[in-house]
């Protein structure tokens, strides 16, 4: 793409590492930028389109939209969302990030999920029936995922891109996503 992908953290060149507790990966943010240009030319072409269609059907479709329940429940609490990726900075700064830190989100689909015991001061969250039958594991790596996107400020692109991969080929999906949530 002739951009480096990570602007900052622990990651070499053919490596993820996942685990750190003294830095994540800070993606470029020019890289969601070049990943749209990329991966999404069947906006304008029908023919890429009707190519491409059964590819994002059989390898795609249920990752994109695992990332996008996640990313909307995490967006229906935008101070929720803030003070976890700004807690998240703060315990990679100081060195203290527990290797089991996003444990706590295993059950973040459940309607039940909360920050608090005291009803009166937990967070709140738009919930849609059945979101909680994603991969507990699969929920809290995509929660970090996405504290980690708010940390380092690509949120709002990736999800950009995000939505036009579903618009394009998942357009029933989106919409019932974002008319029918619910408490």
């Amino acid at each position: 793409m002739g951009i480096e992908i990570f602007l900052s953290g622990p990651h070499s060149k053919y490596y993820l590492e996942l685990n750190s507790q003294s830095e994540f990966g800070h993606y470029n943010p020019e890289f969601p930028l070049k990943l749209r240009e990329y991966l999404l030319p069947a906006k304008t072409n029908p023919s890429l389109y009707k190519l491409t269609l059964p590819i994002y059907e059989s390898f795609i479709r249920n990752t994109a939209r695992e990332f996008f329940i996640i990313y909307q429940k995490l967006d229906s609490n935008p101070k929720f969302f803030r003070k976890e990726a700004d807690r998240y900075l703060l315990l990679v700064e100081e060195n203290r990030l527990d290797p089991y830190y996003l444990d706590r989100f295993i059950l973040f689909l459940y309607p039940a999920f909360t920050d608090n015991e005291d009803p009166e001061e937990a967070s709140r969250f738009v919930y849609k029936k059945g979101d909680e039958t994603i991969d507990a594991q699969v929920v809290k790596e995509l929660v970090g995922f996405w504290i980690r996107r708010k940390a380092d400020g690509t949120d709002t692109e990736f999800v950009l891109g995000l939505v036009e991969l579903l618009k394009l080929y998942d357009s029933e999906f989106y919409q019932n996503r974002i008319v029918s949530r619910s408490n």
